[in-house]
Parts: structure tokens; sequence; C-alpha cells
């Protein structure tokens, strides 16, 4: 089947099984997008303050007064040489013992609240040689975020394999209504040994190497998380900072709150490229706000797979490019992959961007054994700034079973028992909405699917704000793997009455990006769009300025790209595009700079390198240059020529197919040839008109005789259509004759050629810039008969 790009790993703690390609960006069903290292960074919005670890909302952390006069506190004792993990699990037992569980009823509702035990940390650093861990109703408090300090002992790494500083105790009796407060303190791993002060850092430690403690040794990246959050934990005002495994780990576990904390990479620190904010496994309302994200991070920002009624809100993203480039590797993403009900509102990202997709691209075992697409989602009121891929992506797929078949249609609540078989659960009803987004490298939002069947509700987006998409990206395209759009304020290619409509799409730049308004359907897309709407109840419709080349782009009629582009030094050459049937060409749009500066119908102009003599080539004064073929008559028809005021006329005398060809040329063996030709009905119906070329030996004898398979090339009485053909000349040609032909014509049909060419190579089209320059793009475009709207791009650069 096809392909949408892999994701990250099976969600129990533990490495990928494959790695995510950046949506070619599916979402990434979706394009390949290159490091933002070429990207102009955008400025922080005026008023952002950047990344700082000062607390956003959060209450001062417990001082030693404060425990001492709480009889549920225990202090631990202050940090000492050596290792640390003995005194703080006797600390934890101690205020295990003091904590007064909640009494629930028989429903599970809490009837009178838990009082926790305490465990406060001072100053300093607690050395760890083992995962401390926190049993129901313990909290666990430091002196400040850069006061106490729990760091990994690194040649005790073994204890930390798919392990944590601070994890919930898996051990412990179960306590419902039971709740835990991590707070107050900085994690850290020694990813750099010693590393990890909280001194601001343009730039992590030796990007992107290996940890200090797996040289030399068989640590995997597997070791030394920081904080792995049990049932009702909240997690407040923590530091991850130098860690090599997932940094904070929400998983299989409900209604967990985190934040207010902050994750870096300061001090001469690093990291390994697991999520920062990572896990899933059915875990249900997790709420993650107002934390903060430097651009010293390594990883995606956030990552739920198997989740239900997430919320991820109020958090800033950064990342840099010049710490792209030094890893090699884009970072900071948000992903919900497999996560229902999700909402995602009021995040500022800078290079990040927010993807929606499946968790078809795991292991297919355990909870990832079944497929769960977007549903019920918000993606609201976020503010996305140069995105290193589309800014926000929903992607929907599934995979195929071993007898090649796809799932069956199940929901959230059910589950696969058939060994041979699993449950996909459709998605839709998504609505991105009211969201800024600014300079994102390729579209800004992309829908698209790999089969209708996963998607069976209509997604909104509507209200969004998009800016320059495209923007530092020299391409004009992205493959989703699941279909092709090019870049756009809005690309959608699966579903059916999805609402578009409401956003602003402009794009102000003096080389502007975007192409389209709204992108309908994408080329080769595997999935259907269909009733569309564009319009809101109200009349809403998207407003555009400065977009290239239309409002709407519906990719299901629109021309293919011409080929063979080329920038000779005085403008710029092509190969005709091949006509189809929803989509037969009536002539080229060239931009220059994406800027559209000539509009060239078919039929018109000079063919660059013509072999055929200008007088048979144009036949605007006899057709002495051509000699008819059985069932035709040749003529000069004067008073309508494409570029000139004559063609050559082809009167069939019975039905069937009429055909000239032209004189001798000479021509070198092995070279590649190409003929063209512009064909209109004078008088009958309109049928095919197809170009082809005669070879010849020495003795002008003919070897073959070759024409175009292409049978979309029918002319009409309105305008010129044309045909092209390419082949190469055999061995033992020396001459070749270019010829004409229209098939299945009937008696007295008239059908006009003109602009006959025969070319050494392919280009048969061309625009000659009056101000050639080195560096310049060009771009062409077929469009359609009857319909402005550009087909799809080529561009070349000049030298």
């Amino acid at each position: 089947m096809a392909s949408l790009p892999a994701s990250s790993p099976s969600r129990r703690p533990g490495r990928r099984t494959a790695t995510r390609m950046l949506f070619a960006a599916l979402l990434p069903v979706l394009a390949t997008p290159a490091l933002p290292g070429a990207i102009a960074a955008a400025a922080a919005d005026p008023g952002d303050p950047g990344y700082s670890l000062t607390s956003t909302l959060s209450p001062a952390a417990l001082t030693a007064a404060d425990c001492a006069a709480d009889a549920r506190c225990v202090a631990a004792p202050a940090p000492v040489a050596g290792d640390n993990y003995d005194a703080l699990k006797t600390a934890v037992a101690s205020a295990a013992a003091l904590a007064v569980p909640a009494v629930v009823d028989g429903a599970g509702a809490v009837v009178t609240p838990a009082r926790p035990g305490t465990v406060f940390l001072a100053p300093g650093t607690y050395a760890m040689g083992s995962s401390l861990r926190v049993p129901p109703n313990v909290n666990l408090r430091g002196s400040g975020i850069t006061a106490t300090t729990l760091a990994m002992i690194t040649s005790k790494w073994a204890n930390f394999s798919y392990g944590f500083l601070v994890r919930w105790d898996d051990k412990a009796t179960a306590s419902p209504g039971s709740t835990n407060l991590v707070s107050d303190l900085t994690v850290n791993g020694n990813c750099r040994e010693g590393a990890g002060a909280p001194e601001p850092a343009d730039m992590p430690a030796r990007p992107g190497e290996l940890c200090d403690f797996r040289v030399g040794t068989a640590a995997s990246t597997n070791v030394g998380g920081g904080v792995n959050a049990g049932d009702r934990w909240t997690v407040r005002q923590i530091r991850f900072t130098n860690l090599e495994y997932f940094k904070l780990w929400v998983n299989g576990v409900n209604d967990v709150h985190v934040v207010d904390n902050r994750f870096d990479n300061w001090g001469g620190a690093e990291s390994g490229d697991e999520d920062n904010i990572g896990g899933g496994g059915r875990n249900e309302r997790a709420v993650i706000e107002y934390n903060q994200f430097d651009k010293t991070i390594r990883g995606n920002s956030m990552d739920f797979t198997n989740a239900i009624q997430t919320t991820i809100r109020a958090n800033t993203v950064y990342t840099d490019p010049a710490v792209a480039a030094a890893r090699n590797m884009n970072y900071g993403n948000l992903y919900m992959e497999g996560v229902p009900e999700a909402t995602i509102v009021d995040n500022v990202m800078y290079g990040g961007h927010i993807t929606l997709q499946s968790n078809s691209k795991y292991l297919h075992s355990g909870q990832n054994k079944d497929v769960t697409d977007p549903r019920d989602s918000v993606v609201r009121g976020n503010r996305l700034i140069n995105s290193t891929d589309a800014a926000v992506i929903i992607a929907y797929d599934d995979y195929a079973d071993a007898d090649a078949s796809y799932g069956t249609l199940g929901t959230w609540n059910t589950s696969s028992t058939d060994p041979n078989d699993h449950i996909v659960r459709a998605g839709g009803n998504n609505v991105v909405a009211d969201n800024i987004i600014v300079n994102p490298r390729n579209t800004g939002v992309v829908i698209a699917g790999l089969m209708d069947r996963v998607k069976n509700a209509a997604d909104t987006i509507t209200g969004n704000e998009i800016v320059d998409a495209g923007f530092g990206n020299a391409n004009t395209e992205m493959n989703t793997g699941a279909g092709t759009f090019e870049t756009s304020g809005v690309g959608i290619s699966i579903g059916n009455g999805d609402k578009i409509y409401g956003n602003k799409i402009t794009d102000d730049q003096s080389i502007p990006t975007t192409w389209f308004g709204v992108h309908v359907g994408a080329r080769n897309a595997v999935s259907t769009i269909k009733n569309t709407v564009l319009t809101g109840p109200a009349g809403e419709t998207n407003t555009l300025t400065g977009v290239i080349g239309a409002p709407v782009r519906y990719a299901a009629s629109a021309a293919i790209a011409p080929t063979a582009l080329a920038a000779p030094g005085n403008g710029v050459a092509w190969t005709d595009s091949n006509p189809t049937t929803t989509a037969p060409v009536a002539g080229y749009r060239v931009y220059r700079n994406n800027a559209l500066v000539a509009d060239v119908p078919a039929g018109t102009g000079v063919v660059p390198g013509n072999m055929v003599a200008d007088a048979d080539s144009t036949v605007d004064a006899d057709a002495s240059g051509w000699t008819q073929v059985a069932n035709t008559r040749i003529g000069y028809y004067n008073g309508a020529g494409a570029p000139g005021g004559g063609s050559l006329s082809l009167t069939a005398l019975a039905a069937g197919q009429v055909n000239a060809s032209g004189r001798f040329l000479s021509i070198v063996p092995g070279q590649t040839y190409t003929t063209t030709a512009a064909y209109r009905a004078l008088t009958g119906t309109g049928q095919r008109g197809r170009t082809g070329i005669e070879y010849y030996d020495a003795n002008k004898v003919r070897i073959s005789r070759l024409a175009t398979s292409n049978n979309n090339s029918v002319d009409n009485a309105t305008g010129w259509i044309t045909s092209w053909y390419t082949s190469t000349a055999p061995a033992n040609a020396v001459y070749a004759k270019a010829f004409v032909l229209v098939d299945n014509t009937q008696a007295g049909d008239v059908h006009l050629i003109d602009r006959i060419g025969l070319v050494s190579g392919t280009a048969i089209q061309q625009w000659i810039d009056p101000a050639p320059a080195s560096g310049t793009t060009y771009r062409v475009a077929a469009y359609r008969q009857g319909d402005a709207q550009p087909g799809w791009l080529a561009g070349v650069t000049a030298p």
C-alpha cells in the first residue's frame, strides 16, 4: 500500500521502531522538509519574553519552615557526596506512612480527599544511583527549580535502563483518589557529565553526539529519563535537562497535570532525541499547560500515542535553525498519534508544527495492533511561526493485515480479538480554527489520507490567518505520501463535506511563495475529496492577498506539468505538457521569480532550434513543403493561423485517418529528437491530432514511422491544441521527416495544422527573458482550455 511517514516508538518506554518523516511532509502522512537552517528565523512576537525559568503561575516553593509546620512533611537529609538514593527512599517511606488516603464511594467518587505526606528536599544536588519510586499520596517538593537537583550517577546507568530519576511506584498498593505533587526541582541525567547548570546557552554542547556515559559502555539510548508520572500526579515547576531518555513520561495513567515546567539543555548540556513529554498507553484526561521548551531541547516537544481527551494548552516551544542544523535534524514538534478528542489551544511554537495522525506507524502489537485515526479534536488559537513543515497536519491511514485486507471498523471502546485482523477507528470531525500561522515552510494546513474509509466525518478549517506559506522553501510542492500538494494556504485531499471558509491567506513577500489559496485534492491522491464547502452559513469566504496562482486549486482538473525545463541563458525552454482527458492544454503561464511574466497560448511562438524551415512550419504562404498521404488532400488555408495568418489544411477524402509528411532533414544517429504541431478543427467534429517522426537511412529508405500514442490531444473549432513526440534516431538513420495526422475523421472533414517543428533534444517551447540574470528562477504551468487555473508547476533556475 502507499505509506505515510513513519512515526515514533512503540509506546512502552523504548526506542522507535521507525523514524518519522517530517511530512514528505503525510502527516506526516506528509514531503520531507529541508532543515530549517535555510530559513531566516522569524523574530519573537513583540512582548514575548522568551524562554525563562521564572514561574508563570506556580506558587512559591516549599521552605524548610513550611515543612516543619506540617505534621505530614518529612525533611530529607541535605545532599551528601556519593549516592543519596537510600536516604531519599527512607524519607519517601516515612512520608507515605503519614499520608491519609482518600475515601471513595462504591462508584469511585471521592468522598473525602486524600491528605498526602510530603518529602521536602533541601537545596543542593542529590546524586542518585537508582530510580526513586514515589507511592500514591506522597509529594516530592524541592526548594526551587534552580535550588534542588536530582542527578543520575552515570556509573550506575544500568539501574536506569528504561528508567527515570523519579517514577510512580508500580509496586505500591493502588489508592483510589490518590494525589501526588512533584515540584520545584531540576532533574539532570548527566548526558554531558557534570553539565546542566541553569545558565542560558545558544547551543547545546557537542550537539547530536552520544551522551558521555554511553561512550565505551553497553548503555543504550533507553537509559536515564526524567520523571515517569502516575495517576493524578501534578508535575509542576520541574526543570528537565541533560537527559538521555524521555524527559517526562505519561503513559497508561489518568488525570495527570503537567504545568509550568521547563525543558532545556543549558549549561553545556545535551540530551537524547526522545520526546520531551511523551507517552500515551490509553491515558485519559492529561492536561499539559504553561510549559516552556527552550531552543536547546532535542526531540519532539510533546508526543502522545493511544490517549484520549488530552489537553495541550498555553505552552511555548522555541527552536532555532542553527541548533537544528548542528544536529542535522528538526525538533520541537507536537504529535498526537491515535489520540481522539484532543484539545490543542493557545500554544506558541517557533519552528515546530502540530500533527494529528494515527498510530499505524508503530509495531502492530499490543495497543498499536488496532489503529485510531484523529477524531473530534480541536486545534484552536495557536501561534505557529516558522514551522519547518506544514504548520498543522491531519493525516488518516490504516495498515494492511497479512491477507492484504485493512482493519474492521470499530470505536475507541472496541478492540480486536482476531489475530488475523485488527480494528481501525475512523477519524474526522476535527476543527482547525483561529490559528495564526506565519512563515510555514510548506502549506499552512494540510489534511490528507491513504484511503477514504478511515475518515467518516467532515473536518472544519475556519478563521485561520496564514501568512507566507512556503517561506524559505525553493520547492513548490509537498509529497505527503498520499498525494502531492503545491504550496497553499490550506490543502485537503480526503473527506466529504469538509468546511473551509473564513480563512485569511496572505503573501506579502517581494518574491511570494504561496501559489494557491485552498488546494482541493492532491496530485496522485489515493483518497477522494468531494462536496467541499468554501462558503460559510453567513456568507463567509476565504480572503486572499498576494497569492500567485488562483484562489482555489482543484487538483482533479489541473493540467500536468511541462517537462524538461531548461534555462539556456536567455530565458526558459520546455517540452509541452501531456494533455489528459480532464485537462486539454490551452497554453502556458511563465513565472519569473514567482511573478507572472508571460502567457503562451498553445500553437504560438517560435519553436526553439526548429529544423523545419519557417515557411513549412508556419505555412503562411503555401503548402509546398508537405506531402499528402492516403485519404488526404492537403492545402494552404489563409485566415486561421496559430503563429501567423495561414496554416496547413488536411481534408479527409473518406472516413479514417488523414496525414501529411514534411521534407527530408539531416539528423545524427542516436540523437534525441522531438516533433510538435498545433491542431484545430475547421469542419467536422474534433478528433485526435497526433504528431510523429519518420526515420530514413542514407538511401532515403524509411526505417520507421513513429507517432505519439497520447489520444487526449483532441482538437476543436475554437482554439489550438498541441501534440508532440520524442524518440531516439536509430543507428542507421541519416534523415528524418516530421509528420502530422488526425484520427477518425469523416469524409469532408477539414483539420488545420500549424507551428510544426522538429528539434534536436526536447525543448519545443520557450520564453525569452528581456532581462536575463543568473540565479533567476523560472516556473511554467500549463492551463486548460476554458479554465484560467494554472496547472502543476515545473521549475528551473538559471545558472
